[in-house]
């Protein structure tokens, strides 16, 4: 039982590591683009 929630918890926090990662890169590439038109 112990071993499952364990198990749980570590897949949990992968998913939210995940997501994130996700947020964060679409947060550089909004920044990226409007660094871009902001040069041109």
């Amino acid at each position: 039982m112990n071993n499952l929630s364990f198990k749980t918890g570590v897949e949990t926090y992968l998913s939210i590591l995940i997501i994130a990662m996700n947020a964060f890169l679409a947060v550089v590439a909004v920044g990226a683009f409007l660094a871009l038109i902001g040069i041109v």
